[in-house]
């Protein structure tokens, strides 16, 4: 027979009372039974836990050892139902993810920002992460869920959810003599003189694919790993760069110019992984998300010009 908790409870209701008929009412189960059970229990451990004399009962030294401790093993145990339940319904704990470095010309501030003020006593750790650290982190259960770009991921452990999918554009500054121009094709694009990131970077894969695909190469003269300092050189020079024209959305003096092909997209998803238990904060956050960018969606293009006047 193995000790089972419903044997510490009727052994505690049963101490509670001094009655078996009591305790049998209390917890709405039948006299013989509950006496069984605790003949159980007294064989399991291996002595007496009552004095039966006659009608009455009297808790033994071994009994009250035993309930001192049942009862502090029992109030630790509810205390942890508690608290699971408590995680369950995101009074407390804790939401682990990684975003990709330009989140935040995306809806995901806007969704952080709600996800507290819902579930306040959640605590959030949001991470800027490259595609592989992402994946690191997720293999290694270093966060619970990762919002990226440029799709797909290299790891058959994670799985995805399409999160959005957008072009990619030519931004320039005012220095440039396509700047105002609304669209180009991707023959023109490979005349134009390039900052990108560095080979290997995801958004560089896709940009040299795309080319690629075409018979072409675009024409890379500076390679710069950050996001916003490339957007400064291009203000500030008559260079070119190529990224999703939400990055464009704060930056003054710059233009976005439509490039003619379609396949010129970067896609972003939500990544799990794919066997590990998904949190209920997580999950919350991540179908958030998934609102947001709908709505975002549906609220149609951003405008594709960003100046200062």
């Amino acid at each position: 027979m193995t000790l089972e908790l419903r044997h510490l409870r009727y052994f505690i209701k049963i101490a509670e009372t001094a009655s078996f008929t009591q305790a049998a009412a209390a917890l709405r189960v039948t006299q013989p039974t509950l006496s069984h059970q605790i003949r159980q229990l007294e064989q399991e451990i291996g002595t007496p836990l009552f004095d039966r004399i006659g009608r009455s009962i009297r808790i033994t030294q071994a009994g009250r050892i035993l309930r001192d401790h049942a009862e502090l093993a029992l109030r630790e145990l509810d205390a942890g139902l508690a608290s699971v339940t408590a995680l369950d319904q995101l009074v407390h704990g804790s939401l682990r993810a990684g975003v990709f470095r330009s989140f935040g010309n995306s809806p995901l501030p806007a969704v952080l920002a709600a996800f507290h003020d819902t579930h306040p006593g959640v605590r959030a750790s949001v991470l800027e992460m490259s595609l592989s650290d992402m994946e690191e982190g997720l293999i290694n259960g270093g966060i619970d869920l990762a919002i990226t770009t440029y799709l797909p991921a290299t790891s058959a452990q994670l799985v995805s959810e399409t999160l959005f999918s957008e072009p990619l554009v030519l931004a320039v500054g005012a220095r440039h003599e396509l700047y105002g121009r609304s669209s180009l094709p991707i023959e023109t694009l490979a005349e134009v003189k390039l900052v990108l990131r560095p080979p290997g970077a995801p958004s560089r894969r896709l940009i040299d694919q795309c080319f690629a695909a075409r018979k072409l190469k675009p024409r890379v003269v500076m390679e710069i790993n950050s996001g916003e300092a490339t957007l400064a050189t291009v203000k500030n020079s008559g260079l070119a760069t190529i990224c999703a024209q939400r990055a464009l959305a704060d930056a003054k003096d710059l233009h976005a110019v439509r490039i003619e092909a379609p396949e010129l997209r970067r896609h972003g998803a939500i990544l799990w992984h794919g066997q590990r238990h998904r949190s209920r904060a997580a999950s919350i956050f991540s179908n958030m998300a998934k609102q947001a960018y709908a709505v975002q969606r549906k609220s149609g293009p951003e405008r594709g010009r960003a100046r200062s006047r």
